[in-house]
């Protein structure tokens, strides 16, 4: 008998969380497992995951205790309806809504957690709460050491409960031919432009501003110089304000979301991550697998990837300047550039292999699989 998952999320944009279960659907065993995904969101990734055969249902949350229940009734009823036997959420959220349809049905449960920030944004009250819901599901997943270290001290939760599945990526879709002219032309960029890009969520956590504004000074110092973002939220009309404010409407690029990532990553030279807080950022093991050289953020989640001066460099937070600087350093100094991208590279492949961290989850989800050592990592 197959078994059947239900991936929840809060969202169907293009952002870390999406890309992994998506990841985890495309590779999981068929002849095991069929795959469902619900969220609570509609986006771009909704059509994606038909294309690919999974069904995909958009659930509204509500936020009234009334309908709240209703919308936790629902996710019940889904689960009912689909004989699903195992549920992954991702985030607290899905995981409050769902928690209540997968011990009715008696179903696996995994909480999937993705940063500290996620963590420590709770209060004592559903600090809590979550402790207890954690203790009656299978276990709480980390997709870093870091955050699975802040699960146990948080909730105070066992070892048992606590895994650590470090997030992967398969290095082989970013290392295949494009053609990078064509790409550059139909996004509007010149040949011999020097392109900074990154990938993500629009969101505040990941503080675009601080990019812009350092872009702003590149630009200023540089022409010839371009940047892209991809990804959608709604922090995309702030951002567009600011950089019609700063005069970089025909240099700076917000492509929204895109299905298109290996290509789009293929017409960059320098990938950038300004973040104030990651878990494990699946977006910058997809660019060191891209071969891009790396300047990110000093912040947890970035430093647990790059190592400043070995696969990339690491500025302050929340630092035009400095990190302006960074980014001239990659620009003209392209033998820099090259060794930190051939060792981020190479790092990605040997720390962060996709066919081993597979292997785990497909033991994890098996209805008669044993449960992972705690503190798996996918080498």
């Amino acid at each position: 008998m197959k078994t059947n998952i239900l991936f929840l999320l809060q969202t169907l944009r293009t952002g870390g969380s999406e890309r992994l279960v998506m990841d985890l659907c495309r590779y999981l065993d068929p002849d095991k497992f069929n795959c469902y995904v619900a969220a609570f969101i509609d986006g771009a990734l909704h059509e994606k995951f038909e294309e690919m055969r999974i069904p995909t249902t958009v659930i509204s949350i509500r936020s009234a205790k009334k309908d709240a229940l209703r919308t936790m009734r629902e996710i019940s009823d889904y689960i009912g309806r689909n004989t699903i036997h195992v549920v992954n959420a991702h985030h607290f959220t899905p995981f409050f809504y769902s928690f209540y349809g997968a011990r009715r049905h008696g179903c696996k449960l995994f909480y999937t957690v993705h940063s500290r920030a996620e963590i420590a944004a709770a209060n004592m009250f559903w600090s809590f709460i979550r402790g207890v819901m954690i203790r009656f599901s299978d276990a709480a997943i980390g997709i870093s050491q870091d955050v699975g270290d802040a699960i146990k001290k948080q909730f105070g939760i066992g070892a048992n409960k606590v895994l650590t599945l470090a997030n992967a990526v398969n290095y082989r879709r970013f290392m295949g031919e494009a053609d990078r002219k064509a790409k550059r032309r139909e996004i509007g960029l010149a040949d011999n432009d020097i392109v900074i890009g990154c990938v993500g969520n629009l969101r505040k956590d990941k503080n675009y501003p601080n990019l812009i504004k350092a872009f702003k000074i590149i630009h200023t110092r540089m022409r010839g110089t371009k940047l892209i973002i991809v990804g959608e939220g709604k922090r995309h009309h702030d951002l567009e304000t600011l950089i019609d404010d700063l005069g970089l409407e025909n240099s700076t690029f917000l492509l929204g979301a895109r299905n298109d990532i290996p290509e789009l990553m293929r017409v960059m030279d320098i990938y950038c991550l300004c973040s104030f807080s990651e878990g494990l950022p699946l977006s910058l093991l997809e660019a060191m697998s891209a071969g891009l050289p790396i300047v990110g953020t000093d912040v947890r989640g970035i430093q647990d990837v790059v190592e400043h001066g070995k696969t990339g460099l690491l500025v302050p937070s929340d630092d035009p300047e400095k990190l302006s600087e960074a980014l001239l350093r990659m620009i003209g100094d392209r033998e820099l550039a090259r060794d930190l991208s051939l060792k981020g590279r190479e790092y990605v492949i040997n720390e962060h292999g996709f066919d081993t961290w597979i292997a785990r989850y497909e033991s994890l989800f098996s209805l008669n699989g044993s449960k992972l050592p705690v503190h798996s990592k996918a080498n």
